[in-house]
């Protein structure tokens, strides 16, 4: 129950202190490497570890304190997380730097590990800070922590330092150069995301549809057999304006263009050729006088093959002849160029 509460809490806080997935990823870094500082200077300060000296001692309490002070700074948004980050880290390396000069001339017991240690606690924060995308402060932490260590090593004379000092020198340099292209890349993916999804929304503003319909439009043009279900489900993922606008443009489409190719003599052929005539008149949407004039008959001859189209196709009476007609030669037309395509 109350990890489950932690999480909603450090989810919520996510969602308020960024917008996508590396800004998150940055922030969970920067709030782990603040627990560890705080866990592990805490562990000194209880005598469970590190130098029981005064001077450590008071290095250790500046670099706490300044971490409680930065991540403070960043909780209240007065400084971004990269300064913040930036900010503890620097003044970490200088009390490092201060210890590292305190062993060299005090010497207290086990001094040559206890510079060791420190120097592995270089590489963890210029870890840290790597992981964190921060740009050039890890450099500046590797420059800082190279030149003390090699200084203390050349006071000290100690064949052992100076050893580990080409290793230190080649993983803080790999870490910063390995950082830099990461922050490089991880930019550059966020850029082309942000410009991904600007096209995407001045994309759907144009069109004026959601991506739901979008794929919905996409997944019934890619399917050569479409059922009945396929399409319920077009119509079900679009909106009422939407399937209205889909429908007036498919007749559009066919008043102004399926009509010129078609046969109708052989799409029916239990009709005459003269109700053939009045047929495609009707199918253009001419009325009962035009079609008169047009054919040189009276409307009441208009009327009485009307009727004979009614009983030849099993038109019902209470449906318009037109619509009839236009979903009947559609059906056709698409059986017509299913048999073609196979």
């Amino acid at each position: 129950m109350i990890i489950h509460f932690l999480t909603e809490k450090v989810s919520a806080f996510l969602r308020s202190r960024t917008t996508n997935t590396i800004e998150r990823h940055r922030v969970i870094v920067y709030l782990l490497h603040s627990v560890l500082v705080v866990t592990v200077i805490s562990l000194q300060f209880m005598g469970l570890g590190g130098s029981q000296e005064a001077l450590p001692q008071t290095m250790s309490g500046i670099h706490l304190a300044m971490c409680l002070l930065s991540l403070s700074l960043y909780l209240t948004r007065r400084l971004t997380l990269s300064k913040a980050f930036s900010l503890v880290a620097l003044v970490a390396q200088c009390t490092i730097a201060v210890r590292f000069f305190y062993f060299a001339t005090v010497r207290p017991d086990h001094f040559l590990q206890l510079i060791l240690i420190n120097q592995i606690t270089s590489l963890l924060a210029i870890f840290f800070l790597v992981l964190s995308f921060v740009r050039l402060t890890p450099f500046i932490v590797s420059a800082i922590s190279v030149v003390s260590y090699g200084c203390v090593a050349a006071y000290l004379q100690e064949p052992s330092l100076w050893r580990l000092f080409g290793f230190f020198l080649f993983v803080q340099f790999f870490l910063c150069t390995l950082g830099e292209l990461l922050r490089y890349n991880v930019m550059s993916v966020t850029k082309e995301n942000t410009d991904l999804h600007h096209r995407e929304t001045t994309l759907m503003r144009a069109v004026r549809l959601n991506k739901r319909e979008i794929e919905a439009y996409l997944r019934m043009s890619s399917n050569d057999h479409p059922s009945p279900e396929d399409t319920d489900c077009l119509f079900s993922m679009l909106k009422p304006k939407s399937q209205r606008n889909l429908v007036n443009a498919v007749r559009l489409h066919l008043k102004k263009h399926l009509m010129d190719d078609c046969d109708l003599g052989h799409h029916f052929p239990c009709l005459t050729k003269s109700e053939t005539d009045v047929c495609r008149l009707i199918l253009a949407g001419k009325k009962r006088s035009e079609i008169g004039l047009l054919l040189d008959k009276t409307e009441n001859n208009v009327d009485v093959t009307r009727n004979h189209i009614r009983k030849k196709l099993n038109v019902p009476t209470d449906q318009d002849l037109q619509k009839f007609l236009i979903n009947l030669l559609i059906e056709k037309e698409y059986s017509k160029k299913e048999e073609i395509n196979k």
